[in-house]
């Protein structure tokens, strides 16, 4: 049986891998929206609504997984 300090620093390694791929998630968002922006010659306030939008989902999600993932126990494997 593995002890608990042990369990908690498993849990706080899934939790950062997922933070680190929203993370990522949300970066590549915002570069398709810069994209845009130059490409199809979006203007500033539409732009910043829209990055807005992408940066509050992705926080939104980073507070949704870590209360969804919160009640979850990981224990190592083997």
């Amino acid at each position: 049986m593995m002890d608990s300090s042990k369990e908690d620093v498993l849990e706080f390694v899934a939790l950062q891998q997922v933070r680190r791929k929203v993370s990522n998630l949300n970066k590549q968002f915002l570069f398709v929206l810069e994209d845009l922006k130059v490409d199809y010659n979006i203007d500033e306030e539409r732009f910043s609504r829209t990055r807005k939008r992408v940066l509050d989902v992705g926080n939104d999600t980073f507070r949704e997984l870590e209360e969804y993932l919160g009640n979850f126990h990981i224990k190592e494997k083997g």
